[in-house]
């Protein structure tokens, strides 16, 4: 058997992360459907569809998402026009503009971010996970 080390890189929030962790969608691109993965996704392109993974999300100050993201937790820069479902946690940094609802256990806010909707913080994920349903 081959093996590769992984290699680590610092992304905008200085957090490690491996490369290999990352399902990489990349800038110049524009991609259109949806996405269900049980992998971490980076976001640095136009997405237009919903993403849905058990892992966190990244969407950097390049990225687009038209559509929905569930995921376990979420470091958004970029922009988001639909809503929000990050069971653990959600960051959210400048430049990122939201236009839609969040519903999350933790989240925090940069100053300079824009939000146009509602967001929630819940204590219990079940309710997250039952209401999620719904909007999904």
């Amino acid at each position: 058997m081959f093996f590769r080390k992984k290699k680590k890189v610092r992304y905008e929030s200085d957090e490690e992360v491996q490369v290999d962790a990352f399902i990489n969608l990349p800038t110049k691109t524009t991609i259109t459907g949806d996405l269900r993965a049980e992998r971490a996704v980076r976001v640095d392109c136009d997405f237009k569809g919903n993403i849905v993974t058990t892992e966190r999300v990244v969407i950097s100050r390049e990225g687009r998402v038209e559509g929905n993201v569930k995921c376990s937790s979420a470091l958004i820069s970029g922009r988001v026009r639909g809503n929000i479902v990050a069971l653990e946690a959600l960051t959210l940094q400048v430049p990122a503009h939201i236009k839609g609802n969040i519903l999350t256990k933790n989240i925090y806010i940069e100053p300079g971010v824009v939000i146009d909707g509602v967001y929630k913080i819940i204590e219990d994920k079940s309710y997250i996970v039952s209401r999620d349903k719904k909007n999904y």
